[in-house]
């Protein structure tokens, strides 16, 4: 009994390993053949709309795209450097940030989920509408705390 069970666990997980394997091997050829074509500016135009609805600045574009195709450890990485650089504002820090990690790599968590039964579907307009929402909140909240600042600032 407890061999079968140790058995069958072990078919489910090699099973499980090979799934994930077939989903992030492609992804890792992907990211590195969009990365030496530098297919991740050019994309980063079309997500003009997405950083104007969630009230950033056109330079978050391009972290924004690595995060949401390429995960939260890489856009991490690329907003550090976009912070070092002074490439784009606190603001524009805090408000990708939120979005990122309610709504990181849409392809790659959405089909693991998907392996393991999820709606693929399901998951990724849920995440995005959340991530969206909490973002819009977050701007506007920080817009409206900046008036107030100033004000106090100036009574000082």
């Amino acid at each position: 009994m407890a061999i079968s069970i140790l058995m069958e666990g072990i078919i489910k997980s090699c099973s499980t390993i090979l799934m994930l394997m077939a989903i992030l091997i492609p992804m890792m050829i992907l990211f590195e053949y969009a990365r030496h074509y530098r297919l991740i500016e050019k994309l980063s135009c079309y997500f003009n709309w997405l950083t104007k609805w969630l009230t950033l600045s056109p330079a978050a574009a391009f972290p924004l795209v690595i995060g949401l195709f390429f995960g939260i450890l890489y856009g991490a990485a690329v907003l550090i450097e976009f912070s070092r650089d002074q490439l784009i504002s606190k603001r524009d820090l805090i408000l990708l940030g939120t979005f990122l990690a309610l709504n990181h790599s849409i392809i790659e968590d959405n089909l693991l989920f998907t392996a393991l039964g999820a709606n693929f579907l399901v998951l990724l307009i849920s995440r995005f509408v959340l991530a969206a929402a909490a973002t819009r909140a977050l701007a506007c909240w920080l817009d409206a705390k900046k008036p107030a600042d100033r004000c106090a600032a100036g009574r000082s």
